[in-house]
């Protein structure tokens, strides 16, 4: 019988499980009650959270810029209505674009739809969720994370605090009936009202099933952008310190190349003239030194190869919370392909992240649609309802990487494994029916002015019965 060690492992009396659930006393083990997202994080630690990243967007700008990036892939769509009725079409998309204008869209009048939504996912990215409540006049009003919380002391008016934990009534499935709205105040906040659920649109960054309140995708990553930001601080503390060089003496003499002072009694000896007077304020010096003198600068290396490695990989773990490439951050980091694959691969984790906003756009143009035929700026076809409306919200698209892409999309249209319409709206966000009517219009408007010397892009695809035959002579010839 024989026992196979390795250093904190016995094979043979090892119990088979889980590492994770297993404690060893070497790692800690995670052990507690199993309780919801919601009792993870209190409602005073919600505040603390939401504080943290709201100063962090505002003073590190690798943060800010990784918020700004994710917006910028996330947060931009356009109105596509395709009824199947041309004309409809037109009037409902005119109606949107009039819609979207800031003093039509928002009840403060600042903010067009475009930047609105902008603005909505960075609250969703920083703070964990956001609130649209639609109002009465068909206007909206942003609301934001802190605003919604359970009602306190004095402020909470008539309603019963102890419905609204997060500031969330619920029902016993967990479904939102009404919403604690506060307003601020010059000395803090105050209970303003308890909005019906059915008024509000939750933008909500959610990872568990039973989660009433969103929680920000930058919690997993606040220390390590904090570190970064601290240790950029201190390594440009560092190298301020560094910059103040010295100039160090090496003699074999007796006596002193300037003023020496003994520490020990604070007496100073003073040669009667110094040997060397060097002063780098006037600009380069050379020195003319005695045999078996030397003189070299104090020399600190900082900030060092080592530290600068661990920012980079400190900084690229940060970027993760946010699905963010690091070659997105520093472009030379990789070549084209390993950029391109990057780029294909975050591609991917956008596509739900849009879905959230989509969805919400999706409700708050159904609402807005059934305002205008309350007021009769729509009149929809005999029979049919805004049920029956097809529209879409169409994500900004991504130009071509590679202009060899271009060829790769065509020759998928040709073998009838994507269509037009499907390629412009990945690239450019809009529908290839659009662009058609567009080409149209130019070469009906060459064709009027007469204008030559440019190629037209309609061409027969079939020669004529001439041509045809001139061909054939001059192929028999």
């Amino acid at each position: 019988m024989f026992n196979l060690t390795i250093p904190g492992l016995n094979l043979l009396t090892r119990n088979f499980g889980y590492d994770a659930a297993t404690d060893d006393k070497k790692r800690k083990v995670k052990s507690g009650p199993m309780q919801s997202e919601d009792k993870e994080l209190t409602e005073a630690k919600r505040k603390v959270l939401v504080a943290s990243h709201r100063d962090l967007r505002r003073n590190f700008e690798i943060a800010a810029w990784a918020i700004r990036k994710h917006l910028d892939f996330v947060s931009t769509f356009t109105f596509q209505c395709r009824s199947g009725d041309e004309e409809l079409d037109k009037e409902i998309e005119s109606l949107v674009k009039w819609w979207q204008r800031p003093l039509n869209f928002d009840e403060a009048g600042r903010h067009s739809m475009g930047r609105f939504t902008r603005i909505a996912e960075a609250c969703n990215v920083v703070d964990g969720d956001f609130f649209i409540h639609k109002l009465r006049n068909g206007r909206v009003q942003g609301i934001e994370s802190d605003l919604v919380r359970r009602p306190m002391g004095f402020d909470q008016g008539a309603v019963d605090a102890s419905e609204f934990p997060h500031g969330v009534r619920t029902n016993a499935a967990g479904r939102a009936l009404r919403y604690a709205v506060h307003q601020r105040t010059d000395n803090g906040m105050k209970f303003q009202k308890a909005v019906p659920a059915v008024q509000m649109i939750h933008v909500a960054n959610f990872d568990r099933i039973s989660q009433t309140r969103g929680i920000s995708p930058l919690a997993a990553s606040y220390n390590r952008f904090r570190d970064v930001y601290e240790n950029l601080d201190y390594a440009l503390a560092k190298s301020k310190v560094a910059q103040l060089f010295g100039l160090v003496f090496y003699r074999d003499a007796a006596d002193s190349a300037g003023i020496v002072t003994d520490s020990s009694d604070g007496d100073t000896t003073t040669n009667d003239e110094p040997q060397y007077d060097v002063n780098f304020g006037t600009g380069p010096q050379i020195l003319d030194l005695e045999a078996g003198d030397k003189a070299e600068f104090l020399e600190n290396k900082t900030p060092s190869t080592e530290f600068r490695e661990f920012m980079f990989v400190s900084i690229s773990m940060a970027l993760k919370s946010l699905d963010i490439p690091y070659s997105f951050f520093d472009e030379a980091h990789t070549n084209f392909f390993g950029s391109k694959a990057a780029l294909i691969l975050y591609m991917q984790s956008v596509r739900h992240k849009r879905s959230v906003l989509q969805e919400a756009l999706r409700q708050l143009t159904v609402w807005r649609f059934q305002h205008f035929i309350i007021n009769g700026d729509l009149v929809l076809p005999s029979g049919m309802t805004v049920n029956d409306l097809n529209f879409e919200w169409v994500p900004a698209g991504v130009p071509w990487f590679d202009p060899r892409d271009i060829k790769a999309d065509v020759d998928a249209i040709n073998a009838g494994l994507k269509t037009r319409s499907e390629v412009r709206k990945e690239k450019f966000g809009d529908d290839w029916r659009d662009v058609a009517h567009r080409l149209a219009a130019e070469e009906n408007l060459i064709r009027d002015l007469g204008i030559t010397g440019i190629a037209s892009l309609v061409e027969d695809s079939e020669p004529t019965d001439d041509e045809s035959d001139e061909t054939n002579d001059k192929g028999r010839k």
